[in-house]
């Protein structure tokens, strides 16, 4: 049953009828009935008095006074109240509607939530997960399953997920265009730039493994960096993995780029046997001061305090020279694992025994302190947190020193 006025549902068995005044008034003479039919004599100033008691009875009957609910609402137990407005102004609270899971603020709680998996996936990794309901009505994701070859819409790829295609051009030992427009950046690896050491060395092998060719290309996590290009994994037709060949060849050292870490173990294997082979980027002429290893790091300290960016020089690094000579340094390069951060040594002799300290900020270079450069904002510290690697190069390219770290 419903109310005229609210719409709201009216549990049968607890409805009350409003009454009107001419229905209370019927009752009243249903329940006097000695008074019905008897005649009285009044006088005319009774009857005046009379009528102008019935006046004043009327007048006190506010027209504001409706039948009707008001407004307002409460909970007993499962039973949703509301308050409801007779005729001579006198309010009851008469039960509307009963709810099977209780009420809160005048309204029914809504049924409880199943325990269910939702139409929802999502995937991290080479791991998919689905969303999850529980009883209370939060969601979560879970685990749901682990992807060999990761996963697409939710679910994971039979295989590997690998297209081939044509290479038109070759722009470094890491990056070609397609023959459809597309740019490659080659996953797990940086090659030198244009001028470092092996540079071309290293476009050259990289435009023979794959220039004209039909390669493959598998993608990992990350299908794109900030620069548009295609982040993958290339094949040739004869078997060869290039991104892996072209670190144990020598020609780029291993560098985890986004969360395509897939192969990382492998790249890491690479790099340490490009190391025993001396391959292009490990190879060094027989110079005393490489012979000898005279330049050690004695502090590495990579994780500033705060915002490194902003705290550049408690980033830095201490070096030492354990050989019994000085050594002229200038000319020489330092770098870490990406292609953009290139410090070249201004004027300068490491002395026998002594050390000095290469800050990552601004300052005046001196016997003992070599600075950066490197201005305060976004990005602007070099070493990360996460784990890099430090080289060390002479003038003439060689490699004096490697040294990577693990962070936190």
């Amino acid at each position: 049953m419903y109310d005229d006025i609210t719409g709201n549902v009216i549990d049968e068995r607890d409805y009350v009828e409003p009454q009107t005044q001419q229905e209370q008034v019927t009752k009243q003479q249903e329940a006097y009935p000695s008074r019905q039919g008897q005649v009285t004599q009044t006088t005319d100033y009774e009857q005046t008095q009379n009528q102008e008691q019935s006046e004043e009875a009327q007048e006190s009957i506010s027209p504001s006074c409706l039948s009707g609910y008001i407004k307002e609402y409460r909970c007993e137990g499962s039973n949703i109240q509301q308050e409801y407005q007779y005729v001579d102004c006198n309010v009851d609270w008469v039960k509307v509607k009963f709810c099977e899971h209780g009420c809160a603020d005048g309204k029914c709680n809504p049924a409880p939530c199943e325990e269910k998996r939702l139409d929802e996936y999502k995937c991290e990794g080479n791991l998919a997960y689905q969303k999850y309901q529980y009883s209370d009505c939060d969601t979560i994701w879970r685990y749901k399953e682990g992807c060999q070859y990761g996963c697409a819409d939710g679910k994971c790829s039979p295989e590997p997920q690998i297209r081939a295609v044509t290479v038109s051009y070759v722009l470094d030992g890491d990056t070609f265009k397609l023959s459809t427009g597309e740019t490659v950046r080659l996953i797990g690896l940086n090659a030198p730039e244009s001028g470092q050491s092996c540079s071309s060395e290293a476009t050259a092998k990289l435009k023979e493994f794959v220039f004209g060719k039909e390669i493959r290309l598998e993608k990992d996590i990350d299908d794109k960096d900030q620069y548009g290009r295609l982040l993958r994994y290339v094949y040739v037709d004869d078997g060869v993995f290039v991104n892996s060949g072209m670190i144990w060849l020598g020609f780029a050292h291993k560098y985890e780029y986004g969360s395509n870490t897939k192969y990382s173990s492998l790249f890491e294997q690479a790099e340490n046997e490009a190391k025993q082979n001396e391959g292009c980027l490990w190879k060094s002429e027989e110079v005393s001061y490489i012979q000898d290893k005279c330049i050690y790091i004695t502090n590495f300290h990579f994780n500033a305090a705060g915002d490194d960016n902003y705290n550049l020089n408690d980033e830095y690094v201490i070096f030492g020279n354990k050989c019994p000579y000085s050594i002229e340094m200038t000319g020489w390069t330092i770098k870490d694992e990406t292609a953009s951060h290139l410090y070249t040594i201004p004027s300068f002799i490491s002395q026998s025994g002594a050390t000095f300290t290469l800050y990552t900020g601004a300052g005046t270079n001196a016997n003992s302190a070599l600075y950066w450069g490197r201005t305060s904002g976004n990005y602007a510290a070099i070493w990360n947190n996460g784990g890099d690697t430090l080289f060390l190069r002479d003038s003439n390219g060689n490699l004096v020193l490697s040294q990577s770290y693990s962070g936190y």
